[in-house]
């Protein structure tokens, strides 16, 4: 199921992209913007309890911890409907949960980068979706007394759904949807694999925009 996922977000993404292509000569809406918006969001990221059975964990038991956390995203318009958007983050401190108990915890970083459709406006309010990757780069992972850690580089698929409420000309409030599906192996020191633990986090989140 993964592997047809990840060839269907691909196979969006390139069409997107040719798309993207064809319509290069069109005109933005309002020629006075420039193709580059920023926004700022606070986001509520929501893990799932998911992970193989191995090193005597039962399947399901281990969860890396929620957190809300703010993000800041780029965004740069080929055209007024084609987009792509680079979403970053400052580094962010999880606990590890093993059936309830706290056993250690990490560090993560996971810029995402996504290729958009903006739809057409319906009034003050353009909805778009988007599909892109994501690499979750972990370190300080510390879990059974210093003896797991997990491994450091790790890529994921995303789908996002989303949508802009104009304030003005420039400012925007703006609601985002993302669903990631990213896992990072859990090893000893020495390297060796124990399981997999799937974090796969739901990204909900609100904030303002600014279109240069």
């Amino acid at each position: 199921m993964k592997g047809n996922r990840t060839r269907t977000i691909r196979l969006t993404l390139l069409a997107v992209a040719a798309a993207g292509v064809t319509m290069t000569s069109a005109v933005r809406a309002d020629d006075e913007l420039t193709p580059w918006m920023v926004r700022v969001r606070l986001l509520d990221v929501v893990t799932e309890r998911n992970n193989s059975a191995g090193g005597g964990v039962p399947s399901d038991a281990l969860k890396v911890s929620n957190q809300v956390q703010p993000e800041v995203d780029a965004t740069y318009f080929f055209t007024k409907n084609i987009a792509a958007e680079l979403i970053a983050t400052y580094p962010v401190s999880h606990a590890i949960n093993l059936s309830g108990s706290d056993i250690g915890g990490l560090k993560e970083l996971p810029p995402t980068l996504n290729l958009q459709y903006h739809f057409d406006p319906l009034g003050k309010i353009t909805p778009y979706v988007g599909a892109g990757v994501t690499y979750m780069r972990t370190w300080d992972s510390r879990a059974a007394g210093g003896a797991l850690t997990t491994s450091q580089n790790n890529w994921g698929d995303d789908l996002q759904v989303g949508m802009d409420y104009a304030l003005d000309a420039h400012w925007s409030f703006n609601v985002d949807v993302k669903k990631i599906w990213v896992s990072a192996n859990v090893e000893t020191v020495g390297g060796a694999g124990v399981l997999t633990a799937n974090v796969n986090p739901l990204l909900a989140g609100v904030g303002v925009g600014y279109h240069f």
